[in-house]
């Protein structure tokens, strides 16, 4: 007879996911064994596996869930604000307030992705790649014409992937800038460059709605 499950199985998952993701993010997946992992968890291995079959299906859990959100949220952010300005607001607050939130989990999609399965990892890559779409195809509605003739639209989106995918190394969210802080001070940098006056949208924008809860 299959074995029942608790009332409460789901918020289990989740705590399994959140500590393992703590686990993987400082020690590394290949270091962290299920006995490890049971052990974070505060429960036997048997225990574990009643939630999740291996080592790898907590990896593809944990990152698939984190990306889905953050291309769910980013299609409804993108669909929400018809103004590229606002909408690139909205999207950058948005990244920078769940990897906040999901530290640990960011760090794992990092630097952990080669121990998924080809077939799960180019799923998950090509979500990224839609990301990185809606950011391109931002950016290129708001570039100047010097900035088209020069053609660097490829640049500036992957310069900004990088300034918001490994501020994890130093930020840290409890400090005087929070996360909202943070994403508006990268809108400024990436529309108005390093010196240039912090722009009328980014003043505004504690008047625009990042339209996500979490």
């Amino acid at each position: 007879m299959a074995r029942t499950r608790s009332p409460d199985y789901d918020n289990i998952q989740e705590m399994i996911l959140g500590k393992t993701a703590q686990l993987f993010a400082s020690r590394g997946y290949v270091a962290s064994s299920i006995g490890d992992i049971a052990a974070a968890c505060a429960c036997s291995k048997s225990r574990l596996y009643h939630y999740f079959e291996s080592k790898e299906a907590i990896l593809i859990a944990m990152l698939s869930g984190h990306v889905e959100r953050l291309v769910e949220e980013t299609r409804e952010l993108v669909a929400q604000n018809p103004d590229p300005r606002a909408r690139f607001i909205a999207i950058t607050r948005n990244f920078m307030e769940v990897y906040a939130a999901s530290r640990a989990t960011h760090i794992v999609l990092l630097t952990c992705m080669e121990f998924l399965p080809p077939a799960k990892r180019e799923e998950l890559v090509d979500k990224q790649r839609e990301l990185v779409s809606h950011v391109r195809n931002i950016l290129k509605a708001l570039e100047s014409d010097a900035n088209r003739a020069r053609g660097r639209i490829n640049i500036d989106t992957m310069l900004f992937f990088g300034m918001i995918n490994w501020a994890y190394t130093w930020y840290r969210p409890d400090g005087a800038m929070k996360p909202a802080d943070l994403a508006d001070h990268v809108v400024d940098m990436v529309l108005n460059g390093c010196a240039g006056e912090r722009s009328a949208s980014a003043q505004a924008a504690s008047g625009i709605k990042a339209g996500v809860r979490h």
